[in-house]
């Protein structure tokens, strides 16, 4: 009895092994690579003390430009991360102000760069409401994307100060 008790430990221990091993290999190396590289990038600015204004991921189509309002703060300082699809052949993000113009123009090739996504730092010149536009041109017809928007909380005499969405 005891032998039968282990041989069905251990039928049932490969089993288990076997099912983990097929839902690894049936993950998507795409999406996989898309998660890892906005999970770096929310970790490596939390770490260096930033705090989360505004992300999420975007419901992208191809060719068509994805428009995001952000209210900005004078002075304040902001990190934009953008990741895009990893099959994208073509990625921009433009920042700007209406009357102004664009502060920021990203445009890349993943294919060509090697890299799907793009950071920068903005300290923002005038408070106001900005234009964020997120475009990608690839091959298939929804594509991932996310934007994260970071910033340094600012410290006074009556404390540390976010500026938040509401």
């Amino acid at each position: 009895m005891k032998k039968l008790h282990s041989y069905l430990l251990a039928a049932f221990a490969l089993l288990l092994s076997l099912n983990a091993t097929s839902q690894q290999k049936n993950e998507d190396p795409v999406k996989l690579s898309f998660d890892l590289k906005v999970s770096e990038l929310y970790t490596k600015y939390k770490t260096d003390g930033f705090v989360t204004y505004k992300g999420g991921n975007l419901d992208m189509q191809r060719n068509t430009e994805f428009p995001i309002f952000v209210d900005l703060v004078e002075g304040r300082w902001y990190q934009f991360c953008v990741v895009g699809d990893p099959e994208a052949k073509k990625i921009e993000m433009k920042l700007g102000l209406e009357g102004v113009g664009d502060f920021i123009t990203d445009k890349f090739k993943p294919e060509v760069t090697n890299e799907h996504w793009t950071q920068f730092s903005f300290v923002c010149p005038r408070s106001g409401r900005y234009l964020l536009t997120f475009y990608e041109r690839g091959p298939k017809k929804d594509m991932m994307g996310h934007v994260a928007i970071l910033q340094r909380p600012v410290k006074t005499s009556q404390g540390t100060v976010t500026y938040s969405m509401r």
